[in-house]
């Protein structure tokens, strides 16, 4: 939705900032080093996240000295954007949650939105995720960390019981609302999915205030355009529910949805 707007360019997924800290922290280093980073961060399936033309980026940016990874980014970032029109950009990295105090050690006013969703519908998005399964059958909560040179998984991630993945849906949420506890006052925020798709324009011009971004009538039209309403009365998760055992139902409970689960009995 977010991507609609006529100023915003949005990396579907990135990975590769965390990467290039893990790398190189804050220091100021020579652009091909970083390019070649983003150039092997991968999916779970091996492929690369993000497609760049590196021979125009590096024609852009020639005669570009040593810099720091945020500025690199920053680079890329508006690189991408120029080439739709648009002149700022985001990312919806959800691993980044893990790193948000990291993103604001590289950019101090830099906002987060953390799209919270009921668990249950999580846990069943989840189980259609090859991304969330390979986490599960490798031990691992996000997928930062992994995605450097990953060749591919080859595992067995049939096996996963959705057991495992409500408790790596717990796992992430209470990570990801810890690592907001570290962020500066006022540049965090969570959005819930239910009222994206139940009241989208109101939800929209959340966003905008928070953002800074101009909350125009055609990208209203154009973003909520994309839901699918049908999705908001969609009721299909009583059968998740039932393997949340108490300390889920409880964060689920904390977080205002209901944890009812008929008696088919």
């Amino acid at each position: 939705m977010l991507n609609t707007h006529p100023e915003l360019f949005m990396f579907n997924e990135t990975h590769w900032l965390v990467n290039l800290h893990d790398a190189f922290g804050t220091a100021e280093v020579p652009m091909e080093e970083m390019l070649d980073i983003v150039l092997r961060t991968r999916f779970v399936d091996g492929a690369r996240i993000t497609e760049l033309d590196a021979d125009a980026f590096r024609a852009e940016h020639a005669g570009a000295g040593a810099m720091m990874p945020s500025a690199f980014a920053y680079a890329a970032g508006r690189f991408l954007a120029a080439r739709e029109g648009k002149t700022t950009w985001a990312d919806k990295t959800p691993d980044y949650g893990y790193f948000a105090a990291t993103l604001q050690l590289y950019w101090p006013d830099c906002k987060i939105i953390h799209l919270i969703r009921g668990g249950a519908n999580v846990v069943r998005s989840m189980a259609g995720h090859p991304g969330y399964k390979a986490l599960v059958a490798l031990g691992h909560q996000n997928w930062c960390p992994q995605s450097l040179d990953y060749p591919g998984f080859e595992g067995d991630a049939s096996r996963e019981q959705t057991a495992d993945l409500v408790e790596l849906w717990c796992r992430r949420l209470m990570r990801i609302r810890n690592e907001s506890e570290r962020l500066r006052p006022g540049s965090y925020i969570e959005i819930r999915h239910e009222d994206v798709l139940a009241s989208p324009a109101a939800t929209l011009e959340r966003v905008a205030r928070f953002t800074g971004l101009r909350f125009e009538a055609d990208w209203m039209l154009a973003a909520t355009g994309e839901i699918d309403r049908r999705k908001a009365d969609k009721l299909r998760v009583d059968d998740v529910l039932r393997h949340f055992g108490s300390k889920y139902l409880g964060l689920m409970r904390s977080l205002g949805y209901s944890t009812d689960v008929p008696d088919v009995s």
